[in-house]
């Protein structure tokens, strides 16, 4: 892959649904000093589409396969969509898309990959694949101030090297992390979480999935995967009776709180579930099978004598299914959460956070609170306990034990980790994608390609 065509490094950009024109805009700007093309799964651009060939190698029979089993049972794993379907269809898909992207790489030159983070069996694939070629697959995300991102590696955080733009100085990051009042740029604001905003998310997902059914017949692209997670048939999708959420929070919760010994309350921060079923950076299995796990978790914990106030996610308001919280909630000490509640406050009031890599586990380390963690960006074996398997489960309560009480040097922490996620990140904000249009006149866009160029040309130093 060291040959170059035109003296020029080859760039692939990913684009999902309707990125592509976001997209495209950056490719436009990198294209003076590298070869790039823009491709997507979606139909948003005919000429730049896999759609034709994915569907070419999906009617034919015998395609060769370079994956093992095991590979095969691990991209579908991952993959929540895709598990709702027969097994032997979801397997054709995957191999599907690996001609799809092997033909892609024997007749085209790249070097680097950029999409956002791997969320999706085709974006998983395609990492794959490349690696076989000696590509690097790059995934841009959200960092955690504002007007910042950083930059991934099939999860795995990237550092960035000397010289690239940072959008504010690490005292503003110091600042903005440490405020008690501190939430990410991402999440939105309180809203009322009642019968009727439910049944509005309900019904948006209902009409959704009757306009994307016919869109997949019309368009005959049934395997389309973003028109097939918007399917009610799905398996991890709610259902009508799952209206009844707010039946099981425990309003008293600040007062159940407030007369249990801190060393006690423990707060559990659900994910917001993505396509796939979790952060690509998890490589336990068992983790991956997020609410099973977390069930486990939970039983483990209220066992102990802890108890346990679990928080879902805002996001997550009419697409849970009730049954989870039903039975959490019938194990001892178990109590359910509004979904407006503040998890700073929480955060006041207890002395142990468990998430898996959300950012209260961060949120929760900067206080100075014992953090339980899945493997993330922030997460190291000092500052947290990492639960890099299912089986660390069985250490867990004595682990709590030898740092309950336990002094904490909390500016060493804060500067350790903060430190961190300054030298991670890169100045430019990707949800500037939701401008749709006109974005050669968004300020954050291009910074965030200004980044993108000196990190690609400090890569070629």
């Amino acid at each position: 892959m060291d040959k170059l065509i035109n003296g020029r490094k080859g760039v692939l950009l990913f684009a999902i649904n309707s990125t592509f024109h976001w997209w495209k805009n950056i490719g436009e700007s990198l294209a003076s000093e590298y070869n790039v093309k823009v491709i997507t799964e979606h139909k948003t651009n005919v000429i730049d589409s896999l759609k034709d060939r994915f569907y070419f190698y999906l009617d034919k029979k015998n395609k060769k396969t370079f994956f093992s089993e095991a590979e095969i049972d691990n991209i579908y794993d991952r993959c929540r969509v895709i598990k709702s379907l027969s097994k032997d269809l979801a397997v054709e898909m995957i191999i599907s898309y690996e001609n799809v992207f092997e033909e892609l790489f024997s007749t085209q030159q790249f070097h680097y990959i950029f999409s956002f983070p791997i969320d999706r069996y085709p974006m998983d694939v395609l990492e794959r694949v490349a690696k076989r070629y000696g590509v690097e697959y790059f995934e841009v995300t959200a960092c955690l101030f504002d007007n910042t991102s950083m930059l991934l590696k099939r999860g795995k955080v990237v550092k960035m090297p000397n010289g690239i733009e940072k959008s504010i100085s690490f005292e503003e990051a110091y600042s903005t992390l440490i405020s008690p009042k501190y939430t990410p740029v991402y999440v939105r604001k309180p809203k009322k979480y009642n019968k009727i905003k439910w049944l509005k998310v309900f019904s948006w997902q209902y009409a959704r999935d009757i306009v994307f059914k016919l869109i997949m017949i019309l368009e005959r692209d049934r395997r389309s995967l973003h028109y097939l997670d918007s399917q009610m048939y799905l398996k991890h999708k709610a259902s009508l009776s799952d209206i009844f959420v707010n039946k099981y929070i425990n309003y008293n919760y600040q007062e159940v709180m407030q007369n249990n010994p801190k060393e006690k309350n423990v707060i559990i921060a659900l994910q917001l579930y993505p396509e796939a079923s979790i952060d690509y950076w998890v490589e336990d299995m068992e983790i991956v099978n997020y609410e099973p796990f977390m069930l486990k978790l939970i039983k483990q914990l209220s066992n102990e004598g802890y108890n346990i106030f679990l928080k879902d996610h805002p996001l997550q308001f009419g697409f849970r299914q009730v049954k989870f919280i039903k039975d959490a909630i019938q194990l001892p000490n178990v109590h359910f959460l509004p979904y407006n509640s503040d998890i700073n406050e929480m955060l006041e009031n207890v002395s142990i956070s468990v998430t898996t890599t959300g950012t209260v586990g961060l949120q929760a380390a900067l206080r100075g609170i014992i953090s339980i963690v899945t493997p993330s960006y922030y997460s190291n074996s000092t500052d947290f306990i990492v639960l890099n398997s299912a089986n660390d489960l069985n250490m867990l309560n004595s682990k709590i034990q030898q740092q309950l009480g336990k002094p904490v040097n909390l500016e060493e922490r804060r500067n350790r980790l903060i430190e961190h996620l300054y030298e991670i990140s890169l100045a430019g904000d990707i949800f500037s994608f939701r401008q749709k249009e006109n974005f050669e006149t968004n300020t954050s866009l291009n910074q965030l390609i200004n980044s993108l160029k000196n990190f690609l040309a400090l890569k070629s130093q």
